[in-house]
């Protein structure tokens, strides 16, 4: 089992106009470089064009420049957002996107959540998903179909020339072949991304949710896989889960409660959960799927995140709720956890990370799939 990063990002201090976009930047990638020191796998930057807390429009530049400042770490985005753009001019920014880290980066893809992101491109969400799913056929075909060939979608017209000798092209290819591991994600129990990614044999990202929801998306994925004749493999498997390491378990807990962690969380994201309905057949607070069984969204609280739900703790402690955490959802690949803003106290972050990565890593390494 590995261990990730997830930076959204969440910044707090920018919304509030207290930090500008420069400082975000810097912190990102800052903590890009001490994840890429202390040894941890994969590091994931996210797109969002109006949520002020979570600034981020750009994850390729985010990769692009925490690859200079790296040189082991995967760099991933979660997720490009394909209706919000074309997905010829993607699909070839993204080949050389896999060039330019030196073949570290991973391919994310999701068709947008936030409903004033799709007003800003004159969209609803409900338009999003036909022309996510169009637009990863085209990024496929880009990536995998060799020239000529001609590709005509409600949105979008592919018209792929035949090598030309005169132009010395078409000529890209990604440099991992056939080309970057593809991650999707998903929420909802029986989530349709996970079933669409599976047939597409792409890797699923579970959201951060409850045991029970957890094993419905791998249930969703494996069911979708094997149906497609594909072999569903739990070394794949992402899921994302607040992790925060200190000298002592009551040194962990205070700092995420007292921290950028719990503030985030505080003013943020609960009011967010439990705000936001799902949009599916079934009306639900996205809240009640962190819950356990018997407990409603009342019950969802800091400190029962911070105790319950959230992997927090000293290095002993931590190896065993990850060891437990694996056994129980039958095999995960990687635990990728979020980053907040730690800039006011970088050093409890830093070391975090540190722990994190030398002695905790090591010893999870030693579970999780086999393959």
């Amino acid at each position: 089992m590995d261990i990730g990063l997830f930076m959204a990002p969440y910044h707090l201090d920018y919304s509030a106009g207290r930090r500008g976009a420069q400082d975000v930047i810097e912190w990102d990638l800052q903590v890009s470089e001490w994840a890429d020191r202390y040894g941890l796998h994969e590091a994931y930057f996210a797109e969002h064009y109006t949520i002020g807390r979570e600034p981020s429009p750009a994850p390729d530049l985010m990769i692009a420049a925490a690859a200079q400042r790296t040189g082991r770490i995967r760099l991933g985005a979660a997720a490009h957002l394909l209706p919000y753009h074309h997905p010829i001019s993607l699909a070839h920014r993204l080949m050389w996107l896999d060039h330019l880290t030196g073949g570290r980066y991973i391919a994310g893809f999701a068709p947008g959540s936030f409903p004033t992101d799709a007003q800003l491109f004159g969209m609803t969400l409900d338009q999003n998903a036909a022309k996510h799913a169009e637009a990863l056929d085209i990024i496929s075909a880009i990536w995998t179909r060799p020239p000529p060939f001609r590709l005509e979608t409600a949105n979008w017209t592919v018209d792929l020339p035949a090598y030309s000798e005169q132009w010395h092209g078409p000529h890209l290819k990604a440099l991992q072949r056939p080309h970057p591991e593809v991650i999707v994600s998903g929420m909802q129990p029986a989530s349709p991304s996970f079933q669409d990614a599976a047939r597409r044999g792409f890797s699923p990202m579970s959201q951060q949710v409850g045991y029970e929801t957890l094993c419905a998306h791998w249930e969703t994925y494996r069911t979708s896989a094997t149906d497609a004749g594909l072999v569903p493999d739990r070394a794949r498997w992402r899921v994302l889960r607040d992790v925060f390491v200190a000298e002592t378990d009551e040194e962990a807990r205070r700092l995420v409660l007292e921290g950028a962690a719990g503030r985030t969380w505080r003013e943020h994201l609960l009011p967010t959960f439990k705000a936001i309905r799902n949009r599916g057949t079934k009306t639900y607070a996205l809240g009640e799927l962190l819950v356990d069984p018997g407990m409603t969204i009342d019950d969802l609280t800091l400190e029962w995140l911070v105790d319950h739900f959230f992997l927090v703790g000293s290095p002993d402690t931590v190896v065993a709720k990850m060891e437990a955490f694996n056994e129980q959802l039958g095999g995960v690949g990687t635990v990728v956890s979020f980053v907040f803003d730690w800039s006011a106290d970088p050093e409890a972050f830093r070391r975090n990370l540190e722990l994190l990565g030398t002695e905790v890593a090591p010893r999870v390494a030693k579970v999780g799939p086999k393959g």
